[in-house]
């Protein structure tokens, strides 16, 4: 069967955004540092499953490279994000303007998308023919999509999108549960966008991001690589670069000849300062 005539309903997606609110809201009192890493551990434990119930494609099963490389990046990435979430804190102590006076379930839609705006337009310009699309390259290096390489990227890439993300709610003087519950929902769509696992949301498209217009995103071919928001559809489809079709045939970079290879890890790192 083709994977474009698939019409299930993705039941992993939908069943962990189902439960968000009701982790989010239990959760409230504790620490963020590990409410975040319960989330973490939820999502991947149900999307692995995921995987090996119901793949939506077997050549993109992780092989013992790709494991390899994944497992170092990831190693990189949550030490740049900490330093980025130590940056924010600092930066946010000194220049917040304070609490706003909002109810706290305006402050998460909101929130989330004022996080989504920043860093659509930061990773619409990694796109470029630029220094950012050299650090961006390692996300985008590998020829399959699962969940494994859901968080693949350079620790530079890391380090500003969170910052795009974060500092401006914390500026704005965001409750630090709707922060919490804004962040909890972005680690799930970053998951699940990148997850290898058959299904769609339909209309639902329209307003949350999924796997379906994230691996459009992921496309080789440029005119389907739209998509720039993770999180949310909507600045893609304010400013031009929405897309909603059927899947591409390939993955990656556009000439994988230019670039180092996928699992050249140190030579993906160093890319960005090669001339």
């Amino acid at each position: 069967m083709s994977t474009d005539s698939i019409r299930a309903w993705h039941w992993p997606h939908l069943a962990l955004l189902a439960l968000l609110p009701a982790y989010a809201w239990t959760t409230r009192h504790f620490d963020a540092t590990p409410v975040l890493l319960g989330w973490l551990a939820l999502n991947v434990l149900l999307l692995a499953s995921a995987e090996r119930s119901n793949r939506y494609r077997v050549d993109w099963r992780p092989q013992r490279a790709d494991l390899q490389r994944d497992a170092g990046v990831w190693t990189m990435a949550t030490v740049a994000d900490a330093f980025a979430g130590v940056f924010v804190a600092l930066l946010g102590t000194r220049l917040s303007s304070g609490t706003p006076d909002w109810p706290l379930l305006l402050q998460i839609p909101v929130g989330a998308c004022i996080a989504e705006f920043g860093s659509y337009w930061l990773h619409r310009l990694s796109h470029g023919d630029n220094w950012l699309w050299r650090v961006h390259l390692m996300h985008h290096r590998p020829s399959k999509l699962n969940l494994a390489n859901a968080l693949t990227a350079h620790p530079f890439n890391v380090f500003y999108d969170k910052l795009a993300r974060l500092l401006p709610l914390v500026l704005l003087g965001l409750d630090g549960k709707a922060i919490v519950a804004i962040s909890l929902f972005q680690l799930t769509q970053s998951l699940i966008t990148h997850a290898n696992v058959r299904g769609r949301i339909g209309w639902l498209n329209y307003l949350i991001g999924s796997s379906e217009l994230h691996r459009l995103h992921h496309s080789n071919n440029p005119a389907e690589a739209g998509n720039f928001g993770t999180a949310l559809p909507l600045w893609d489809q304010l400013f031009g670069s929405f897309r909603y079709s059927t899947s591409p045939r390939q993955v990656g970079v556009y000439t994988p000849q230019s670039y180092p290879g996928e699992h050249q890890l140190l030579a993906l790192l160093a890319w960005p300062w090669r001339r």
